[in-house]
């Protein structure tokens, strides 16, 4: 069962108790961070919508063995707090890191499931997403890889994602992962997985 809008805008407005992975203590949180009142009213449905605050560009190589990990180097393209009205043009083909404005803070009974817009799909750029787990906290990163032709601009702020939240049924295991937080890539660096 899916959560509907009037839950999600509660759980935004009056917030989810999560543990706070930097203090290990129990915190009172919105569910979505840093996200418009515009958003919250046009909630439709199931899901909320989150909008675009960076672009990354995985450069280098990358190695991914069962007891070590290095993920490519990544150069920062553009962001919203230098540039709130940046406009990047997409290449045909171009490989990218999108990362959320938003930031997701999820109890222990949720887990979200995150999709493209169906505007970028209708261009050619559908997104590598996967499942948020319970306890993760930030803003969520995802895959882009412009499959049509032309040029596709996008400009910071546009809403690419929209995001489903589900209660689970009996105990889940909390998200342990290094991802947690803002962090994008072990930016060329070995690190041992979780």
């Amino acid at each position: 069962m899916v959560l509907g809008a009037d839950k999600i805008v509660r759980m935004i407005r009056d917030g989810v108790r999560v543990e706070d992975h930097v203090s290990g203590q129990t915190a009172i949180k919105p569910l979505i961070e840093h996200i418009g009142q515009d958003q919250i009213e046009q909630i439709e449905g199931t899901t909320a919508d989150l909008r675009l605050g960076a672009i990354f560009r995985p450069v280098g190589s990358g190695r991914l063995m069962r007891d070590s990990r290095i993920t490519p180097r990544i150069d920062k393209v553009m962001n919203i707090e230098e540039s709130p009205d940046g406009v990047y043009r997409i290449c045909g083909g171009e490989y990218l890191l999108f990362q959320t404005i938003e930031q997701v803070n999820m109890p222990h009974d949720l887990f979200a499931y995150i999709r493209p817009r169906t505007t970028l799909i209708r261009s050619g750029i559908p997104l590598e997403t996967a499942f948020i787990s319970p306890n993760y906290q930030g803003r969520l990163t995802v895959g882009m890889k412009h499959q049509g032709q032309g040029e596709v601009e996008i400009q910071m702020g546009f809403r690419i994602l929209c995001v489903a939240f589900y209660p689970i049924d009996g105990e889940a295991v909390p998200y342990r992962g290094v991802w947690q937080g803002d962090r994008v890539s072990t930016n060329g660096e070995e690190e041992r997985p979780f």
